[in-house]
């Protein structure tokens, strides 16, 4: 599987609004294959609406495994990967009830 580096906009990440266009290119790279090496380095903190248009939305759509397997948080403080963490596990947990499927999150890590 091709890697592909993807770096996110420096600063406060908080507006639903701005994650959409990131996370259309995040789920184009992950359509086409590849494995997105997505840097953090520069972000100073990630609302949960913002975390959630980017994560939540590609677990929805491409499920939970696919997306630890196919997306790599790099360059982010522990407290940004908790924010992804909560809302991977809750976005999975919704699908999980629907599907009445679960499973771990041991694919979200941060290189730093």
């Amino acid at each position: 599987m091709n890697k592909i580096a993807y770096k996110l906009p420096e600063g406060d990440l908080a507006s639903r609004n701005q994650a959409i266009p990131q996370r259309h290119k995040i789920e184009g790279f992950i359509k086409e294959g590849y494995t997105v090496d997505l840097d953090l380095s520069g972000v100073y903190s990630i609302s949960e609406s913002y975390s959630d248009e980017i994560f939540g939305v590609l677990v929805v759509k491409f499920g939970v495994t696919k997306v630890l397997s196919q997306v790599k948080v790099r360059n982010a403080p522990p407290s940004i990967l908790k924010s992804i963490a909560k809302v991977i596990q809750r976005r999975s947990n919704e699908v999980a009830s629907k599907k009445v499927h679960s499973v771990g999150f041991d694919g979200l890590y941060a290189v730093c």
